[in-house]
């Protein structure tokens, strides 16, 4: 049987996966919440990844390319030259490089099976994209560079994902403390990624590891099981930040997350999500279930949504008396504030 040889990075996150494994283990076998059953649309979609759990180092080696079923994104569609897609891409890209600065462009590293175009010299594709929209837009907002000046921030995201938006953040803030809520089965990819990426950080799995209620004040980052999310009160957190996952979740478990945000007195809110998802029949609208418990504006960004990035070219920014757009599918980034 021929061995797979792993590079320093790949052998790091292959001992990074055996050591998520275990937690997401003990993870489910933990207590549950009103908040703890996923959707209809997340159960579907947890069907997809349940190789995960007995995942092998060829699997992990190229992790990002996994991500697809989270995300969507395929690495081969970045390898084939198509260069009207590509002008596209880059136009939305300097548009927001613009817009927000050139401090917020985050590429997507090569380890782990990282693609993208490359621009400048880094990788970049539809997820980095996606991030660099929310980070603008949190600037536009005046909720990033505060988030800067604060000694020990606090950022709580609801739904990370793969990862990849926590990555671009603690590159950007790396003093602060970063608290991802999901479904256990997704650490198999945030943790692991994380962990590769960001080699020197403390990590705590919340409900896995013994000492997790004192060994989270000197860490970096920490997963905590949606089954538990009401620890995110005790973190203090600076800010609440949700990206394209509130809308696939039930009315009620939105409704629990704000009204969580809200008791531990989180001044900020940041949402990136449509107001609804063609898929999914258990929520009504996302702005009007978070308007319950904060203060909510619309931050202009560009004119389309990231999904529009190969489609059409954007300009900088949408005039400040544009109409408002109706459409319920269409993305919005969202700030809110504690009244």
């Amino acid at each position: 049987m021929k061995t797979t040889v792993l590079s320093p990075v790949e052998a790091h996150a292959w001992d990074a996966y055996d050591r998520a494994r275990l937690a997401v283990q003990r993870m489910k076998a933990g207590p549950t919440s009103e908040v703890g059953s996923p959707s209809a649309y997340w159960s579907e979609e947890l069907g997809l990844i349940d190789y995960m759990a007995d995942a092998t180092p060829l699997i992990v080696r190229k992790l990002r390319h996994h991500a697809f079923w989270i995300t969507g994104l395929r690495a081969y569609d970045y390898r084939v030259q198509d260069d009207a897609k590509r002008e596209l891409f880059e136009t939305r890209f300097r548009a927001l490089e613009s817009l927000g600065g050139r401090d917020l462009v985050v590429p997507e590293p090569e380890a782990l099976g990282g693609f993208g175009y490359r621009i400048d010299g880094g990788l970049h594709n539809l997820d980095t994209l996606k991030f660099q929209e929310v980070l603008t837009g949190m600037r536009l907002a005046g909720f990033l560079d505060a988030l800067k000046a604060e000694t020990r921030p606090v950022i709580v995201e609801i739904g990370g994902g793969w990862g990849g938006l926590a990555y671009q953040l603690k590159t950007l803030i790396p003093h602060a403390l970063y608290v991802i809520v999901d479904l256990p089965e997704l650490f198999l990819f945030s943790s692991v990624y994380l962990s590769a990426m960001l080699p020197h950080t403390k990590q705590v799995f919340w409900g896995a590891d013994e000492n997790a209620t004192t060994a989270w004040r000197d860490a970096d980052v920490v997963y905590v099981p949606n089954t538990q999310a009401e620890a995110m009160a005790g973190f203090g957190p600076s800010l609440v930040l949700n990206v394209a996952s509130f809308q696939e979740m039930t009315g009620e478990q939105v409704e629990a997350y704000a009204a969580l945000a809200a008791l531990a007195r989180c001044p900020k809110l940041y949402s990136l999500n449509r107001d609804r998802s063609r898929y999914n029949s258990q929520l009504t609208n996302v702005r009007e279930v978070l308007g319950r418990h904060y203060r909510l504006r619309d931050i202009t960004v560009l004119d389309t949504d990231y999904t529009k990035a190969m489609k059409k070219p954007s300009r900088k920014k949408r005039p400040d008396d544009a109409p408002p757009v109706d459409d319920d599918l269409s993305y919005r980034h969202v700030a809110g504030e504690l009244g």
